[in-house]
């Protein structure tokens, strides 16, 4: 296992494995184990997934949050992307998410992170992440409550077959749904961004627009209610704050919403 830990983390050139196999095979479990064992011989640092691993690591529920997570995460990272089947799509409304996901998993290493798909069929997933970019094809299997594995690897010049394999320490909800989203809503009709929350929307027209005037404007018609220019600029800073988790010691000045306020 020492070996397997070192040629998937410490080397740069294949950045992805893929974990396969049906139900109750241990398969999340596993990814969890080898971030573990990778922690404990001092080639990972962090620890990413699309479902709660309870502060063992940070959920990452969206692209929004996993590109903020690998900008902003100094250290060696792993991003789980459980129900990877699922997540990756090219019907018309999943493809610009499995877009998302295939650029990154080609820039992926620049922010010094690997990433493993776990899913049930490997044909679920484009063939595209079993090319070049990845390391090792690990399917897992169980027979009478015991874990086994039999790893493909273009580093291990063999396969390899792992028997009674402990489980990880890490806990995580083996029956929750690990969701991974865009992180906002796409109109696909008019190819426009609904991002959800006001701080949110305020942020990116900013982006967009870059007066504050013109969104105060903007929201006043949409919400029947005056706004100025000044409860825009608090709605960007409280959404700031959200994006690099900065808490104030004191209570911010109250924010503009959708319901009649006195502000």
């Amino acid at each position: 296992m020492n070996e397997l830990i070192r040629s998937l983390f410490q080397q740069k050139k294949y950045p992805v494995t893929i974990i396969v196999g049906n139900t109750f095979t241990g398969k999340t479990d596993f990814a969890l184990l080898l971030f573990e064992m990778g922690k404990r011989d001092g080639a990972l640092d962090y620890l990413g997934a699309n479902f709660d691993t309870f502060g063992h690591g940070n959920h990452i529920p969206n692209m929004m949050k996993l590109k903020h997570w690998l900008r902003t995460q100094n250290g060696r990272k792993l991003f789980i992307l459980d129900e990877a089947g699922i997540h990756d799509d090219t019907r018309a409304a999943m493809k610009r998410l499995t877009n998302e996901i295939r650029h990154l998993v080609f820039i992926i290493r620049k922010f010094e992170c690997r990433i493993i798909f776990v899913l049930q069929e490997l044909e679920d997933i484009d063939k595209w992440k079993s090319s070049a970019l990845t390391g090792a094809i690990i399917t897992k299997d169980s027979v009478g409550g015991k874990f086994s594995a039999e790893i493909e690897s273009v580093f291990l010049g063999e396969k390899i077959i792992l028997d009674n394999i402990p489980r990880t320490t890490i806990p995580f909800k083996t029956d929750d749904i690990a969701e991974f989203t865009l992180g906002e809503e796409w109109d696909w009709e008019t190819d426009q961004m609904q991002v959800e929350g006001l701080p949110a929307k305020a942020a990116f027209m900013y982006a967009k627009v870059g007066n504050t005037s013109t969104i105060a404007r903007k929201f006043a018609k949409e919400l029947g209610k005056p706004c100025q220019p000044m409860q825009v600029k608090r709605l960007i800073q409280a959404y700031l704050r959200e994006q690099f988790n900065i808490k104030l010691r004191h209570r911010p000045p109250m924010l503009l919403n959708a319901n009649p306020v006195n502000e």
